[in-house]
């Protein structure tokens, strides 16, 4: 006999248990009972998670839009052409500070710049005031004076700025600022007088006497004019802009200077008196 159980010579005779032909037959009954039952089960398992879950809601913190929904609801920026324009004015506030009157004048939806020469005639403006002072020995404008991108004049004789730059005013306090250079650069505008008030404190100024006065402050968050009622010194007229709220203010001309404005009504109202035709570089500060 060899000692390979699958290696048999001619002469020998392999014996082959009953009990093999059981296999087969448990096989096909697997087939037969078992796996349909289990697909069945898989079929009825989806159906249940099918209408089970919910309908699809989209990303979480969006709502599901179609195409043509969202081009509904976005507005063409040429459409906006076709919006009433906002209605420039000024918004006028008589009150009183510390037994001090203030006229308070805010431009609303104007847009500022600067003129150099005679009053313009131009129905658009709401409000106007004569800006930086003229020297009364050369009749040119004092401090530093940029018109549209253009120099007129070259200086530092006050500390205090206004400049425009896009239509955007900013005032401050400065020997030397930046926004000179941009206001040439950028087709601006720029011109310098006494500060009166920085950071809600008051700056002393040399000038003494009394008289009407101007200021180009920032109040409540908004560009403004505001104008003393009655004759001030210097030191007065900051400390009641101080009192009132005012942040920053820088000086405009005061005394009998020309200015006017135009209220939501569009009633027009006039401030001083305009200067002679013969001084050409009169300038003013306005909002259309």
């Amino acid at each position: 006999m060899t000692l390979i159980p699958n290696d048999l010579d001619d002469d020998k005779i392999r014996v082959i248990s009953a009990h093999e032909p059981e296999e087969p037959k448990r096989n096909k009954r697997f087939l037969r009972v078992y796996l349909p039952l289990a697909a069945a089960i898989l079929v009825l398992t989806a159906l249940v998670v099918y209408f089970m879950l919910p309908e699809d809601e989209g990303y979480e913190g969006e709502s599901k839009i179609t195409v043509s929904e969202v081009v509904q609801t976005q507005t063409p920026v040429e459409q906006e052409e076709f919006a009433p324009a906002l209605k420039s004015f000024v918004e006028v506030v008589d009150t009183v500070v510390n037994n001090r009157g203030l006229l308070i004048l805010t431009p609303e939806n104007a847009r500022p710049s600067l003129v150099v020469g005679q009053v313009p005639n131009d129905s658009s403006i709401v409000l106007l005031a004569q800006a930086a002072d003229v020297r009364s020995d050369n009749g040119k404008i004092a401090g530093s004076f940029v018109l549209n991108g253009e120099l007129l004049s070259k200086g530092e004789a006050k500390a205090g700025f206004c400049s425009i730059i896009d239509g955007e005013l900013v005032i401050g306090v400065a020997d030397a600022t930046p926004m000179f250079e941009q206001s040439l650069t950028k087709g601006g505008y720029f011109f310098r007088q006494y500060p009166l008030v920085v950071g809600g404190q008051i700056v002393e100024n040399k000038p003494k006497g009394r008289a009407i006065r101007k200021a180009l402050a920032e109040f409540e968050g908004k560009i403004c004019v505001i104008i003393s009622k009655k004759a001030l010194t210097f030191h007065d007229f900051s400390q009641t802009l101080v009192d009132a709220g005012v942040r920053n203010a820088i000086y405009l001309v005061g005394g009998s200077s020309y200015g006017e404005y135009k209220n939501f009504e569009g009633e027009s109202f006039t401030i001083g008196k305009s200067w002679n035709n013969d001084i050409a570089n009169v300038n003013y500060i306005v909002w259309r």
